[in-house]
Parts: C-alpha cells; structure tokens; sequence
C-alpha cells in the first residue's frame, strides 16, 4: 500500500497491516472532531484507483462479521473503511447492544462517519468522485443520514434501516439509494418502507426498494442470529453488488 497523506486524518503506524488472499487490511486513526477513533481498513490488490465505501456498523458494533462485510467489498474492487462507532466497545447481547446505541450521540456517529469519508477522500489510490455508504440496522439509518449531509457519498445501500418518509427532508439527497427490507421486519415496518421509497420519488431520487420475505436483521450470518436467512441474504448481496458496479464502477 502506497503511504497516504491525509488531512485531519492521522494513520495509526503502530497497526501492521494483514494481507488475506487478494485484499490488505490493517487498523487505522481518524481524526473525528476532536476525537481520535479507530477504524477497519480493507484494501484490494493493486495500485486502484478504486472506488471506495463507507461500512457502518450494526448495533451490536464494529465486530467481526462487520470487518467481514468490508473484506467482502474489498475482494469486489472497492476500498472499504468501517469506523468505529462505539469507540472501542462491542456488544454480544441485545440489552447491551440497545444500550451502547442509545448512549451514542446521533451527532457524534455521524461525525465519526464523515471522519471515514474524509479518510478514504485523502486515499491517494481511491477515486474521489466514486464514494459510497453501506449499512445494516442502526448503520443502515445512518448511511442514509450520512448521504443526506454528505453529498460526496454518490451510492447509498441502507439495510432494514431507519427510514425517511417526509420527502422535504429528502430534498437534499445527492446518492442513488438501494433499500434492503424485509416484509417481516417487525422494527422497521414495510408499510414505512414504501412510503420512503414513494417520498424519493417525489423528489426524483434514484432510489431502488428490495423487499424480502425475512424479519430483522436477516443478512447477519452468526450463529446466534434466528433472523437469518441464506436465501435472502445471498439475493440481497447479489442486488448490492449489481448496485455498486452500476454507481461507482460504472458497470
């Protein structure tokens, strides 16, 4: 990997960096306000420039299956950075979960997020105009948050995220949006999620709505996870990788 010069973004030397296969990654710092946090860094093979995106965590946090999920993208073509939300702290049960989202500052998250934004942007093997945003649950609203502030995120995959149904509120949208929901979704109901999508359209937001008859959470592999669901998972990938091709790589 090239050295990066990035400004307000500091990378951690002291974090070596792991090659796995066909893609590189390491732990870096970004500067995020006046915090320093972490973030999972996953590179491809090559000297790019490549497109790049934005991994947002799940409630539980920048866990395992997150750092997966970016290595997942990374064997795609895409430089992926999944900042650490939680600030060190994961979570392995629902009340612990529920509570580290809830003590996290909506602001805060999404100054974290531009923090990682700003990072890929200063990427000299990433292209600037190519930047996406991908999350599940808790992250999944805030990618869409994300590309509301941002307009240099261009592609948008919000999955069985909190949605918006005020289409004022979605004026300032600049990303193509891919929605993933299931119709079983008992927090994210699907009578909200259409009217999001009706609320894009009224704008003339390029939006696309995947609907998947599955509950909550169900692209989550984990053993622990009833919600999840092989088939819809694997359907809703191959949409999110048709998706990121057409935006960012302009396939």
């Amino acid at each position: 990997m090239r050295r990066m010069t990035v400004v307000a973004v500091l990378v951690a030397s002291a974090f070596p960096a792991v090659a796995a296969a066909d893609v590189t990654t390491k732990d870096v710092t970004l500067k995020s306000g006046k915090d320093e946090i972490t973030g999972f860094l996953a590179v491809p093979e090559g000297k790019g420039p490549f497109p790049a995106v934005v991994v947002i965590q799940e409630w539980w946090g920048l866990n395992q299956w997150v750092k997966d999920q970016a290595k997942r993208l990374a064997k795609e073509g895409y430089v992926a950075l999944a900042p650490d939300l939680y600030h060190g702290k994961v979570a392995t049960v629902p009340a612990e979960a529920q509570k580290l989202m809830k003590g996290m500052p909506q602001d805060r998250a999404l100054r974290d997020v531009k923090a990682a934004t700003d990072y890929l942007a200063g990427m000299d093997n990433v292209k600037k105009d190519k930047l996406g945003v991908i999350g599940w649950c808790m992250g999944g609203g805030l990618a869409l948050q994300a590309s509301l502030a941002d307009k240099r995120l261009v592609a948008c995959v919000m999955c069985y995220g909190r949605v918006v149904t005020d289409a004022e509120k979605l004026e300032p949208l600049k990303a193509s949006v891919l929605g993933i929901f299931g119709t079983q979704d008992k927090g994210i109901p699907i009578a909200d999620v259409r009217k999001f999508g009706a609320a894009l359209k009224e704008n003339k937001k390029p939006v696309q709505i995947k609907e998947y008859e599955a509950g909550h959470g169900f692209m989550r592999d984990a053993k622990n996870n009833k919600a999840y669901d092989e088939r819809s998972a694997k359907a809703a990938w191959e949409e999110i990788d048709k998706f990121f091709a057409k935006e960012l790589k302009g396939k």
